[in-house]
């Protein structure tokens, strides 16, 4: 057994620090910068009896800070983005130019991949350099998904409910769902898994209600209002997928199917069709 036991302990964090700063390109310019006045003082040491320490330090100061500026001084000779569209792309093309006119720290990968997740759209970014100027960025990019309309406004979100863009009108946003409702941006898993369910269905939908932050009404494009369940969700919207496929005259009248007391449905007319229709129809729909 105790030639399972090593003597030799593993590497503090000290020394895993140190080690990894000799992969640093900053790091070893500063190291050949410190070789380099060193040097430079002790030859002059030797070779000169008299020597002005203190004029030929800052002589030496001045010598090595250009000589750092030169060698740190990165030129960007192409910038390559992946995973982002193409308006997105550019924008963090032109970041990461502005970002080089700011000085070699801004160039930084960790600080140029923050100021680039910075950027609403960017859930995630990876950045590289490499020594020949090729910048490269991989981004992962947020998916508008749901339209919630707040405050007279429309906000584009993604599936985590981050505001993506603020819209004046809904021009252009019809593709996504629209969802009102105190509170509703908070639900956004939700309302997903709900248009997922209702399926073939989506393109009838005007938009999603949250109803006191605890059930959801679908408008559809006719006006015809499904009042949705707290519970028993699933149920619910079998019945709804039920009846939207009903093409008779009962389907074509009513105005809401309320679904809250799923064994109960409630349907209202626009005008009350004859008495045959609604007693088959309401029972069928109640099971």
């Amino acid at each position: 057994m105790n030639l399972l036991k090593s003597n030799d302990p593993a590497p503090s964090k000290l020394h895993y620090k140190i080690n990894r700063l000799f992969y640093r390109l900053w790091f070893r310019l500063v190291l050949i910068i410190v070789f380099f006045v060193v040097s430079v003082l002790i030859s002059k040491k030797f070779l000169y009896e008299e020597i002005d320490l203190n004029a030929e330090i800052r002589f030496l100061s001045e010598e090595s800070s250009a000589i750092y500026k030169g060698l740190t001084e990165l030129s960007i000779t192409r910038i390559l983005v992946n995973g982002a569209q193409e308006s997105l792309k550019k924008q963090i093309v032109t970041l990461i130019e502005n970002a080089a006119t700011e000085g070699f720290s801004a160039l930084k990968a960790q600080a140029l991949r923050e100021k680039i997740e910075d950027i609403r759209k960017v859930k995630k970014a990876f950045v590289k350099f490499s020594t020949d100027g090729l910048v490269i960025v991989n981004v992962i990019e947020r998916k508008e998904a749901v339209i919630f309309f707040n405050n007279d406004l429309y906000e584009v979100l993604d599936g985590n409910g981050v505001i993506l863009s603020i819209k004046q009108d809904y021009e252009g946003l019809s593709r996504f769902p629209l969802l009102v409702g105190k509170n509703a941006s908070k639900n956004i898993n939700a309302l997903l898994a709900l248009v997922n369910e209702i399926g073939s269905y989506q393109s009838e939908v005007l938009y999603y209600e949250w109803i006191g932050e605890r059930r959801w009404d679908i408008h559809m494009k006719s006006e015809l209002v499904f009042k949705l369940p707290e519970n028993n969700l699933n149920k619910g919207l079998k019945v709804m997928r039920m009846f939207l496929h009903e093409t008779n005259k009962l389907s074509k009248t009513a105005v809401s199917v309320d679904l809250r007391n799923i064994d109960k449905p409630i349907i209202r007319f626009r005008k009350a069709p004859p008495v045959e229709y609604i007693g088959k129809d309401t029972r069928r729909l109640a099971g």
